[in-house]
């Protein structure tokens, strides 16, 4: 047995958050003696934040873990995979452009939000709280059940104050592969800053693999390539010449890292935003030794893109590779930025071409369009119909969207970071895309840059050996492992599909995931905003995929959808169905037949505007309930 929860002991109090909630430095202890409770499926991340405290302050106090150890059973999560972390806090002048109730404090304050690895020890000043993070990982072997352990935080004098944690674990595993398209643009000289040592450097390929890792750790897996990596030459009167040893270099260390995409950067800019002129970039031509010159890319760019095609062709890198033409193209500059788009099709006519857009209508000048998330609400209609024409779209966001609208900015819930990625999967957007992994102004924990939202330039900080996560890093990947839970459950119900054959493999039941991800957001702006409420449906979305399994083996399909509101008028919900042979259905209580294991009728939901459905077979039995919000 675990000793039991000590609320204080010398002086010392620790309390746990909840989920997707902050602990600031000025926040009380409210919940001691309760225990910190997480819920995971296997091969998953998962963390809450926690606070400690001492009215007189403490010196060198140090946290430590126990292993988490399964109740009932022998199962163990080994205290490696847990880790109890000081949070430093970032000084907070100005508020984002938001109203008061969508920010998770006004300013002047300090929000935590930097997670100090590589820090083992604090001293707690009298009446000061200290924000802290618990992380666990649940191996993909853990027995499902809930796991007790602790965390515990030790002064130097050795008084000490316990929390005991609760991990509950479901027997559903996660995925390690990424299904969506995640990109973080990434500064190479502030990683070279950061670690004090020269670009290009055989200490800079060091740290920049750590970085790597680090970002595909956190399930980024498209990384941007600089142009530049190419070196041009030209000697005497001869054509251009590309050495591509340092780009090679680089790109094995992604591909080794992890890299499903290759980004290649811009080969044009606009001569300022929003406008209609746009420049090819230059190059640096090296002509013998001592002698490089600048050439325009008029002159470069026609052989460098075929050399450019040919080489990733030759390398196997072709299908992973994109590139990108010019950022941000508005109505005002999409004329320009076409005829530089069609210059980049004409001489590498099989690259696939990116960019973040601010309007509509490339047409086939453009592969993968990735619109601003409140460009995307506002124009929908018609990146909707470019999706429906074979283009891939994501979307993107940087010091906008604003207001009411999720992103990730300091300031901002930690709900709002994590949501972004039900919206990937709401509206079948297949990337994400953010300019800002580590573009630090100043002093990376002082220091905010005065021109942007707070915390729009970077998501990560530099620690003593290799980058720190953030608070809003942590929820981002929670995002991202939502996303592959809501795909998981997809495919659930696709195996089942297949098992059942003849009638349901003609009816989408899949539409199961979209249904409960439309609970979290009905629309973009209209997503849920407490907490709990995201959880409630990731664990309704965890209970599904257990349930999809289960026998009787049965799939329902109602038109309307359940995330979509209903006037009384009265109501009527077509269900449709596919289940085993043999089953007998019925539908709020109505007997109805289900030949060759398919099955249809209406009903109208009942008092609590429920559907329900009861397959029964063999002395086995599930009831699959819809839930329908119905207004007067």
């Amino acid at each position: 047995m675990l000793p039991a929860a000590r609320e204080r002991v010398g002086g010392l109090v620790i309390w746990p958050a909840r989920p997707l909630e902050r602990v600031y430095r000025d926040s009380p202890p409210t919940r001691v003696g309760e225990r910190l409770r997480l819920s995971c499926v296997r091969n998953e991340y998962e963390g809450c934040m926690f606070g400690l405290y001492s009215d007189a302050g403490a010196r060198g106090v140090r946290l430590k873990v126990s292993d988490l150890v399964l109740e009932g059973g022998g199962g163990r999560i080994d205290s490696r995979h847990v880790r109890a972390l000081f949070v430093g806090s970032i000084p907070l002048p100005r508020n984002s452009p938001a109203p008061p109730e969508e920010l998770d404090r006004l300013a002047p304050c300090e929000v935590p939000d930097p997670i100090l690895e590589e820090v083992e020890e604090v001293d707690l000043e009298p009446g000061v709280t200290q924000p802290c993070y618990l992380r666990v990982y649940v191996p993909p072997d853990a027995e499902p059940g809930e796991y007790r352990g602790f965390v515990a935080a030790v002064a130097a004098d050795g008084s000490e104050a316990r929390m005991e944690v609760a991990v509950r674990v479901h027997p559903v595993t996660l995925p390690s592969r990424r299904s969506l398209y995640v990109t973080n643009w990434f500064s190479l000289e502030s990683i070279a800053r950061a670690h004090g040592v020269q670009m290009w450097s055989e200490e800079f390929w060091g740290a920049l693999e750590r970085w790597v890792r680090f970002m595909s750790e956190y399930r980024q897996n498209v990384f941007w390539v600089p142009l530049d990596l190419i070196r041009v030459r030209r000697e005497g009167g001869g054509g251009y010449r590309f050495d591509f040893s340092d780009f090679d270099r680089y790109v094995e260390l992604l591909l080794k890292c992890g890299a499903e995409l290759l980004e290649i950067t811009h080969v044009a800019g606009f001569k300022q935003w929003g406008g209609r002129e746009i420049a090819l970039r230059s190059f640096s031509v090296a002509y013998g030794p001592g002698d490089v010159r600048s050439e325009p890319g008029e002159r470069v760019l026609p052989h460098l893109l075929r050399a450019l095609e040919g080489h990733l062709e030759e390398r196997g890198w072709l299908g992973r590779a994109l590139i990108h033409i010019a950022d941000e193209p508005t109505e005002d500059g999409i004329e320009e930025w076409r005829r530089v788009s069609r210059l980049v099709k004409e001489h590498a006519p099989r690259l696939r071409r990116i960019d973040a857009v601010e309007t509509t209508g490339f047409g086939d000048d453009l592969e993968v369009w990735v619109p601003t998330l409140h460009h995307f609400d506002q124009w929908m209609d018609e990146y909707l119909e470019a999706m429906r024409a074979g283009k891939e779209v994501w979307f993107y966001t940087c010091l906008n969207p604003a207001g009411r609208y999720p992103n990730r900015l300091l300031d901002f819930p930690l709900l709002k970071t994590r949501i972004l990625h039900w919206i990937n999967y709401a509206y079948g957007l297949r990337g994400f895309l953010h300019w800002g992994f580590n573009w630090w102004h100043g002093d990376p924990f002082r220091d905010l840059n005065p021109n942007l939202p707070p915390g729009d330039t970077h998501i990560a900080y530099p620690g003593r050996h290799g980058p720190l996560p953030s608070l809003r890093l942590e929820a981002m990947r929670d995002g991202l492992e939502d996303y592959e839970l809501l795909k998981l459950l997809e495919e659930e119900i696709v195996a089942v599909k297949r098992r059942l054959g003849g009638k349901a493999l003609e009816l989408p039941f899949e539409r199961r995931a979209l249904e409960l991800c439309r609970r979290a957001v009905p629309s973009i702006t209209g997503y849920v905003r407490r907490p709990e409420e995201l959880l409630e449906v990731r664990e309704e979305v965890v209970r599904e995929i257990l349930e999809v399994r289960r026998r009787p083996l049965a799939l329902v399909l109602t038109e309307p959808p359940e995330w979509r509101p209903l006037t009384w008028g009265p109501v009527m919900v077509l269900v449709r169905g596919a289940c085993e042979e043999g089953c007998e259905v019925e539908v709020n209580g109505k007997r109805v037949e289900a030949g060759g294991g398919y099955f249809a009728t209406y009903a109208a939901p009942d008092g609590q505007g429920r559907v329900v459905v009861r397959v029964r077979k063999e002395g086995l039995e599930k009831s699959i309930v819809r839930r329908f919000a119905i207004a007067e």
